[in-house]
């Protein structure tokens, strides 16, 4: 059975590796690795090392798309696209090895033309029917309407599949009525996005947000019918499925190299659990340790 994921802000990554790295100085990259990226493009390369078939649906501009295609191709990674003049993006992770911090450096997705919306759209109805589940992950394009998601939704229901959500904001919100089965914040997006509170520390427990973020999840279920999963880094995820709160907390203790993709390696090890016919809790639990495994350089 296999899966669409679509992501309208595809990207180069670059991945520089120090041994240290001083602001202010010549720092020399002891490695240098570039792939094919974007969250669900991310989503896609890891349903495949799990060995789930999954096509990828995008909007590709500039002179860079044939490297951009053979870097996918280079990862066994099936794109469909349209095009549109808007350039690709790059974005640099730079890892130090002295601290055992990864930074991400984002470049922000160029502006769309509104013509892409519409081609975007007759590809995925092209491709829907072919799919068991739908994962839509990451930011839009400027140029972009939100009503592009619901139609997909709304496209993706009608076919029967499974629909997951792994977006923010506004975005989210005006995805909610229109039934997906699951949404996979984090815990900063989930608070940002529903008012709980603007500046959470990803570093903290945040056990004192707990019962708002409960409030909030029953609140939404009781309204638009759907299971909320918040992860919440290192911490225990928090899931509100038929309205029952739960916590369900990782017995992997694997020390972690680079945390960066790990939320995108989740949400596919949950979506092929579920097609694989694991209730709910037992696939949030065997993706999050995938996700682990990820993180400590286990999983490439």
């Amino acid at each position: 059975m296999s899966v669409i994921t679509v992501g309208l802000s595809p990207t180069f990554q670059r991945i520089l590796e120090f041994e240290r790295f001083r602001e202010n100085e010549v720092n020399r990259a002891v490695d240098v690795k570039e792939c094919a990226s974007g969250k669900a493009i991310n989503v896609t390369r890891n349903l495949n090392k799990l060995g789930r078939s999954a096509v990828n649906i995008c909007q590709l501009g500039g002179c860079r798309v044939e490297e951009f295609l053979l870097l996918a191709k280079r990862d066994s990674l099936d794109v469909k696209y349209v095009n549109t003049l808007s350039p690709i993006r790059t974005c640099t992770t730079i890892i130090n090895r002295e601290k055992g911090t990864s930074t991400e450096l984002v470049e922000e997705t160029r502006e769309v033309d509104s013509v892409v919306e519409e081609e975007l759209l007759k590809l995925f109805k092209r491709e829907i029917k072919n799919y068991k589940a739908l994962v839509i992950s990451g930011s839009k394009a400027k140029g972009i309407s939100n009503k592009l998601y619901q139609e997909m939704i709304k496209e993706a229901k009608k076919n029967n599949l499974l629909v997951v959500l792994d977006i923010r904001g506004e975005e989210l919100k005006a995805s909610l009525p229109f039934s997906p089965n699951i949404i996979k914040p984090n815990l900063v997006e989930f608070c940002q996005t529903f008012g709980i509170k603007d500046d959470v520390n990803e570093e903290d427990e945040n056990l004192n947000l707990k019962e708002a973020v409960e409030s909030t999840c029953k609140e939404l279920y009781n309204q638009y019918g759907v299971t909320i999963v918040i992860t919440r880094g290192k911490f225990p995820s928090w899931i509100c499925h038929n309205g029952e709160f739960r916590s369900i907390e990782s017995t992997l203790n694997l020390k972690v190299v680079n945390t960066i993709g790990c939320g995108d390696a989740l949400t596919a090890s949950l979506v092929n659990s579920l097609l694989n016919g694991r209730d709910v809790y037992t696939a949030l639990l065997e993706s999050m340790e995938y996700a682990t495994r990820f993180a400590s350089g286990e999983i490439e």
